[in-house]
């Protein structure tokens, strides 16, 4: 019998950003690589690395011809492709998880190749782009000379300022469903606090001519959101992890780049301020005098930001518990809801980096994969115009998966206990009556 004696979780291995057009030539390989991590990584190394990308990216294109490569798996490693622009590759190679056993004959290394979902992982890679795109732009707007620089020494300095930052901050051992929904979490206001924060939205909009735009968080759940879903999500994730410092009351400004219409629009400030349990982002055009807008700001929408802020806790107190998971068995039915047109997710199972502080809200990851593959099915398949989509499987330990689908919107029930099928359909319908009312249903109806 083996016996488990060490574990290694996914970690990552390396990270590169390569243009084969920028060195066409033998003896000019080198040129090709625009970042790399590891930086340390010996030039040998990383010019091994970029050519074996491009032979796999060739190869695969004599069967398709749309560049669709996305992954390669091996015993040890995961290789996840993205080219986010024309002619630019982005490459993240993942060590595989591993347990170290042994045996009569010595040890050995089993490894967990499906643990590594392609599509959680490539999201992850998808968003390390739309979040160097968030504050620089795209690739090719920065392939541009600047002061003493070239074009291209310019856009590998802006690529290694940003990204030896960023990698730093991956927590790829917390990577999962919520990964691959790229949603947020909305939340629910009475009609009188929604409609107080939409006239303070309203107001500073008027005031200031130099806003456009506004996002309103109340902890990490949003309120407002003037912005695209995608680059909603993109700032959300930038305000809820490390990248982000600011304390109570201190302004944090960056140039941004927010898609509108289709089109990129440039935005000279993006000022986040913090006031109690309330983060406030504007999108300002031009500023002629930056410190005068923010003592205006400070009078004008500090007093009203802090009686908002208040009334939120208190309503949210005379609430039944959001977080209705604390006191419940693991066993307990869970439920995660997706809805792909606002990109607004809830539920009761913990994701993300909530995992660890609930770990009875969590599921395995294996069941986290089903329901990955699930969503993958819908989004392949299309969504249902009319009518419900419905799927139902069990897993070899008992877990009971349901999905429902309509009109873009999902939700997936997960049942821990051995049950017959019209059990499970019995337990889907009292879940859906508890906590989709108003939220999931179908014949045009709308939904939140």
């Amino acid at each position: 019998m083996s016996i488990p004696v060490l574990k290694a979780g996914i970690s990552l291995r390396s990270f590169f950003i390569f243009n084969s057009s920028f060195g066409p030539k033998e003896g000019e390989e080198e040129k090709k690589i625009l970042f790399y991590h590891p930086q340390e990584t010996d030039i040998d190394s990383k010019v091994k690395d970029v050519g074996l990308c491009e032979a796999i990216i060739q190869f695969s294109n004599t069967f398709t011809n749309d560049d669709s490569v996305h992954a390669m798996h091996t015993q040890k490693s995961c290789q996840l492709y993205h080219q986010p622009e024309p002619g630019y590759w982005m490459t993240m190679i993942l060590n595989v998880p591993f347990e170290r056993k042994s045996r009569e004959t010595g040890d050995y290394n089993e490894y967990h190749g499906d643990d590594i979902h392609d599509t959680i992982y490539q999201a992850v890679l998808k968003q390390s782009y739309r979040m160097f795109r968030l504050f620089n732009g795209t690739f090719a707007s920065n392939l541009k000379p600047v002061e003493d620089l070239d074009a291209v020494a310019n856009l590998i300095g802006r690529l290694e300022q940003f990204y030896f930052k960023y990698i730093l901050h991956l927590k790829l051992k917390d990577c999962d469903v919520l990964d691959a929904f790229g949603s947020v979490q909305y939340l629910p206001l009475n009609q009188l606090l929604f409609l107080r924060v939409q006239n303070f939205i309203n107001m500073i909009e008027s005031t200031f001519e130099p806003i456009k735009h506004c996002v309103f968080l109340y902890d990490d759940s949003v309120i407002w959101s003037g912005i695209n879903p995608h680059d909603l999500y993109t700032i959300y994730e930038y305000l809820n992890g490390p990248m982000f410092q600011t304390t109570t009351g201190q302004e944090h400004s960056r140039k941004v780049f927010i898609h509108e219409n289709s089109l990129e629009k440039t935005y000279n400030f993006m000022v986040c301020r913090k006031v109690q349990n309330i983060t406030l982002c504007l999108f300002l055009e031009e500023v002629e005098n930056e410190q005068a807008l923010y003592h205006e700001l400070n009078a004008v929408i500090n007093p009203q930001l802090t009686s908002i802020s208040s009334d939120i806790t208190q309503h949210l107190a005379q609430q039944p518990s959001h977080d209705c998971t604390k006191d419940e068995p693991a066993s307990a039915p869970r439920f995660i809801y997706f809805n792909e047109l606002n990109l607004h997710y809830r539920g009761t199972i913990k994701l993300g980096t909530q995992k660890r502080n609930n770990s009875a809200a969590t599921l395995p990851n294996d069941v986290m994969n089903l329901i990955v593959d699930l969503l993958d099915d819908s989004r392949k398949n299309g969504n249902p115009s009319n009518g419900t989509e419905e799927t139902i499987l069990k897993t070899h330990d008992d877990y009971w998966i349901v999905k429902r689908s309509c009109n873009a919107r999902h939700v997936f029930i997960v049942l821990n206990k051995s049950s017959t099928l019209i059990d499970v359909s019995e337990e889907t319908k009292r879940i859906l009556d508890q906590n989709m009312k108003g939220m999931f249903f179908c014949n045009g109806d709308g939904g939140k």
